[in-house]
Formats: structure tokens, sequence, C-alpha cells
């Protein structure tokens, strides 16, 4: 991520280039060619270079400020015409030297091919300055201040030695080594570099640990190659409870591309005093196994719901089976239930059987409380309860349209009445006599 929001504030005093001030150019024979002293009087200074084909293959652009202030110094250039603001696209150019605009450097370095069109170079400041410039014709590709002898130049670009970084090798740095904790006190310098070389092709896991806590920025280098508050990659705040662990995608690139020569770097800014740092490659096999592991678990968890589901259906399809096997009488008697009440327990039908068991002719009244004809054995007769006998016939009955007892309005709990088996009760002879007395 490349934040734009500092290099607007140059352009807020670049609506439209100022005239061309001045020209450079490679001469025939010589490649060095000129060094220009400039002191400008404007946010911006616009300049023409000529860097044949015929003279030279590459031209270098070096900037040095000589003056004293602190200045932002943002140096861009386009082909054919100066660098421009563009109302839909922005602000149009072909190159610029990120990485010292970033790191407010006083050099700037930028390298161009050689062309027959003009290139227009165009200097933003914030405030005005002077400055320096050189221009230099090559055969080949020059690296910037010649890698500070800390590197060595391929094509372009600075090989760092171990132990520096930056475009230039300028910058020290902790080399990072693979699957191995670090513990870092960067208490002598608020932004700490550390960086890890990789070809680029494998996923990396970085884990970065404190005891306090931390700004962390990550850059894999492209247009910017060092990391700033402002542009970077990714960035965390760290702290003791919350530690960073994450994982860096492989970079892809093109095979034929010169740059794929040059191993790719991880690049991280840590601003704090004292942490650890752990930087794991994540191999195919690591990736293989967590994949396994992913499928495992998926498996066992649609396993599981299968199985409930297939239970779920069973026990459906059984209680299906069931309703169809019952009979009217058996919704009858769940109808019943529901209506006047919940069945009895085994405890309670064992107490009604008992008293059926113990009843004697002293405890049978003479006739039926329900239709009032006397009661006798040659019709089956049921006990409740509540030691109250009626004919079988008249209590099921009467049970049809009540729940009560006719004599004292005991809840007469009908699935147990229903299953009672009916008794003969053996009638006292004065009682028979008078039945037949009444008879005649």
């Amino acid at each position: 991520m490349i934040n734009t929001i500092t290099f607007g504030l140059l352009l807020l005093n670049f609506y439209k280039v100022s005239a061309v001030q001045f020209e450079l150019f490679i001469s025939k024979g010589s490649l060095y060619s000129q060094k220009r002293i400039v002191n400008t009087n404007s946010a911006n200074t616009t300049f023409i270079v000529n860097c044949l084909p015929q003279y030279a293959n590459y031209c270098t652009i070096d900037l040095n400020q000589t003056s004293n202030q602190a200045a932002e110094i943002a140096l861009l250039f386009l082909e054919g015409q100066p660098p421009y603001l563009d109302d839909d696209d922005g602000f149009i150019f072909d190159g610029m030297d990120y990485d010292s605009y970033v790191q407010n450097k006083r050099n700037h370095f930028i390298q161009i091919p050689s062309s027959n069109s003009k290139i227009y170079f165009t200097v933003l400041t914030n405030i005005p300055i002077s400055f320096d410039i050189y221009l230099t014709g090559s055969s080949s590709m020059l690296c910037p201040n010649n890698c500070n002898e800390n590197g060595d130049c391929l094509q372009g670009e600075c090989k760092c030695d171990k132990g520096f970084i930056s475009r230039d090798c300028s910058m020290r740095a902790l080399q990072l080594e693979q699957d191995k904790s670090m513990s870092v006190n960067g208490s002598h310098d608020p932004n700490f570099y550390c960086y890890f070389e990789y070809n680029g092709t494998q996923d990396l896991r970085l884990e970065i640990t404190t005891e306090n806590e931390a700004q962390v920025y990550l850059l894999v280098p492209h247009v910017l190659y060092l990391p700033t508050p402002n542009f970077f990659d990714n960035s965390a705040i760290i702290t003791r409870t919350t530690p960073l662990n994450i994982t860096i995608k492989q970079r892809t690139s093109d095979g034929d591309d010169w740059r794929s020569q040059i191993p790719d770097k991880l690049i991280i800014l840590i601003q704090g005093i004292e942490f650890v740092i752990r930087l794991n490659q994540i191999d195919d096999e690591s990736q293989s196994e967590q994949v396994k592991s992913i499928i495992i678990v998926v498996c066992s968890v649609t396993g599981f719901l299968l199985i409930c589901f297939c239970i779920f259906i069973i026990r459906r399809a059984r209680q299906r089976k069931q309703i169809d096997k019952q009979t009217p009488e058996d919704f009858e008697i769940k109808e019943n239930q529901f209506i006047y009440g919940r069945s009895l327990s085994k405890k309670e039908d064992d107490q009604y059987a008992t008293i059926d068991n113990q009843l004697s002719p002293s405890n049978l009244q003479d006739n039926c409380g329900i239709c009032l004809d006397p009661l006798c054995n040659q019709q089956p007769i049921k006990s409740t309860p509540c030691n109250h006998i009626f004919h079988v016939n008249c209590i099921q009955q009467w049970l049809q349209k009540n729940q009560f007892c006719p004599f004292c309005r005991f809840d007469l709990k009908i699935n147990n009445l229903q299953y009672q088996q009916p008794i003969k009760v053996p009638m006292a002879v004065s009682n028979q006599i008078r039945i037949v007395r009444r008879n005649i």
C-alpha cells in the first residue's frame, strides 16, 4: 500500500508546471556530461534531459540538495511532456524516486533508458531550495551511490551484503533466520529494521511478540524499498495480549524478467523497545498437512450430522409405524388421558387392585348408583377407588360423559377403571330375599 496523502501535500502547489528552466544532454564521446547548480524560487522546477541512443544506453539523474532547510523533495519524469495533473487520472508521470522521497533524503537518484524523445523532469518541493543536478550517461545500468560499497550492483539493482538494506545499501538491518526465534532490543533506535531473503515461491508465517507495545510495518519491496509509516504493505499494533501472527503469501514473477535473479526480501520496520521475532517458512508438506486436517474436521462434522439425521429419520419412521398399528380404542384412551389428566402410575394401579381384593359384602350398597337397579351376581360389577360399586355397563356409559364418581365426585382416573377386571361379589341371603320380595 502506498499512502499518497503526504505526496498530495506537494501537489497543492502544483496546479500547472512552470516553464522549462534548463536542458541537459549527453555529448558525444563523454559519459559524464553536465552538472547544474539550481536555486529555486517556487515549489516546482522543470528541466529537459536529452539521452540519445547513439551516445548512451542509459542516463542517470542525481539530485543533491545543497540548502540546509529540511524539505520534502519529489523527483518525477515523463517522456514527451512535463508531468501534469489530470482531472480523472490524477498526477501523470512515468517514474519517481519513491525511496528517497519517503525517507526525506537529500540525495535522489533516477535512471532512465535512452530515447530519441525528450524526457521532462520536475522537482516538487514544499519550500524553495537549492540543489545540484548531475547527468551521467552509461552503457549499462548503474546503481545509486554505487551501493555505498556495501553490496554488488546487478543490472541497476543493489544486491546488498549481509546486514544492509535499502536501494543503495545504506541502511543497517538485522537479518532474520528461518524457524528461529530472535530477541531484539530496539531501544537505541526508534526505527528498527530487519529483513529476510527468500525466493518468493513459499508462504511465510511471521510471529512478533512484545512485553510492551510496538508498531510494525511490513513491506515486500517493489516500487518502494523501505517501509515507512506512510508506505507499507501491511501494518499492526502489537501488545503483550495481542501479538502479531500473519501469513505472507508467496510472490509470482516472470522467469524471463531480470529481477527474478535477485531474491525477494521481506523488510520489517518495528517501532518499539523489546520484542521477539520468529519467521517460519510454510512448505508444501506443511500446507498439505493443514489441508488434511481441515478435510478430516470437515468430514467428521459432516459424518456426525449425517448420523444424527439418519437417527432422526429412523425414529420418525418407527413413530409412524406405531401410529399405523394403533386401534380406535387406543386413540380414545389417549384422548381421555389428555382431557382428564395424566395416567396413573404403577404404584397407583397396585393400590386399586388391592382395594378390590379387600372388598367384603359389608362394603357394598344395595343398588347401582347410576341405574338404581339391584346389584346381583348375574350382572358384572366394578369397584371404584372410592369404594363405590356400579354395573360395568353403567359406569362405562357414565365415564363417556363424566369423570367423577356419581356419589362422592371422586376423580375416577378413567384409564385405570377401564382396565380393571369385573368382579363378582357374593351377596348376603337377606339382601337376596329382599330383592325377590320386591320383584313379587
